[in-house]
């Protein structure tokens, strides 16, 4: 029996939400790999995020066999008292300028063999000394960093006229569910692209909530050529060395068609295999990679030149309390009958590091 919308059912919301995850998959495949979270209670959505103190940094200079000022990127993985490694060397840190970026170094600690320094080598944390019979070390804080990503309004509304409804349709019991059904799709297609492509932004009574694209900003490699196994396996280096991997993870690799398609004619290495099942009707390949094996899932609404690496359990898609996707049906007005659908929702993605973006791909 098609829906019969009366008079009294106007002013009454019905949510659309599970409609809206099985309209399309194929065209809104990023809101179908996530689905949607708890609600929000604030169109500023808020979280804070933990990290441990870095264990590695690079040089910034070059320092001859005996020098005792080493420069670096970053002097947060040190304290005075650390112990750190270059090569086979080990170095004792024995003064730390925050300002110049500067560790006053022993050479050649624990009878290690000393060498000249280039730029660019790699400087690693082992360990703090530890004395026997030393008082407590001054503790270290690293504080929370605050995280927030604003809600954004997607509305249609849905509007026959009294002659439409009259007028048989082939194929279509009820025009009024039939119209809403594509504004539902509509919306979600726009979702999904703000997901992908939003930019924060805010203006008086606007807001837009910032895309999955704009939040990653540490892993990402401008290839500049064609799509290969070793790009990939790189970027997820990079996501390893970040600790993305060390709590497990849903990660899924999202390309468009032209990529998609790359990826099918990489070098013999990769390894892809075709799920017997289907998630949400949809059929997902896999890549196995030197870091894991990662879904491929195809979207259409990615820059051609484009791939995304994320992990689908560290990204929420989160609705304003009482404003997840709903229809309301507003009555008749004059000769024609009017409803609406609406919807307000942010992104919610969890420590960009664990993420990454290869672009720039021919």
């Amino acid at each position: 029996m098609p829906k019969v919308y009366d008079e009294s059912l106007i002013g009454k919301k019905e949510s659309v939400v599970d409609e809206l995850l099985n309209l399309n998959p194929h065209q809104t495949p990023l809101l179908n790999a996530i689905g949607f979270a708890q609600p929000v209670t604030a169109v500023e959505h808020v979280w804070f995020e933990d990290e441990m103190f870095p264990d590695e940094t690079t040089t910034s200079a070059s320092a001859l066999i005996d020098a005792v000022a080493i420069v670096v990127a970053d002097v947060t993985p040190f304290r005075v008292g650390s112990v750190a490694k270059i090569g086979d060397e080990l170095l004792y840190v024995s003064a730390i300028n925050s300002g110049t970026k500067t560790l006053t170094v022993t050479r050649g600690y624990a009878s290690t063999p000393a060498a000249a320094v280039v730029s660019g080598a790699k400087v690693e944390f082992l360990f703090d000394e530890g004395v026997e019979g030393a008082d407590a070390r001054a503790a270290r804080y690293k504080a929370r960093v605050r995280k927030s990503n604003l809600t954004q309004i997607f509305t249609d509304s849905i509007e026959i006229s009294g002659t439409a409804q009259a007028v048989a349709q082939y194929g279509i019991d009820n025009l009024y569910e039939y119209e809403k059904q594509k504004k539902q799709l509509e919306l979600a297609l726009q979702l999904e692209k703000a997901l992908i492509n939003g930019v924060s932004f805010e203006s008086g009574q606007v807001r837009q909530m910032k895309g999955i694209r704009q939040f990653i900003t540490s892993n990402v490699t401008n290839v500049g050529g064609a799509l290969t196994l070793a790009a990939i396996n790189t970027l997820a280096q990079g996501v390893y060395d970040a600790g993305g991997f060390a709590n497990g993870g849903d990660y899924k690799i999202m390309v468009a068609a032209k990529q998609k398609i790359a990826l099918s004619g990489t070098d013999a290495n990769k390894i892809v295999l075709t799920r017997g099942e289907n998630t949400r009707g949809q059929v997902v390949d896999k890549i196995v990679t030197d870091f894991g094996e990662f879904e491929v899932v195809l979207n259409q609404n990615l820059a051609s030149d484009e791939l995304f690496l994320f992990d689908a359990n560290r990204a929420k898609i989160r609705p304003l309390i009482t404003r997840d996707f709903s229809h309301t049906y507003l009555g008749t007005k004059g000769d024609y009958t009017t409803g609406q659908i609406i919807g307000e929702y942010t992104l919610e993605l969890e420590q960009e590091k664990a993420h990454g973006r290869l672009k720039g791909l021919t």
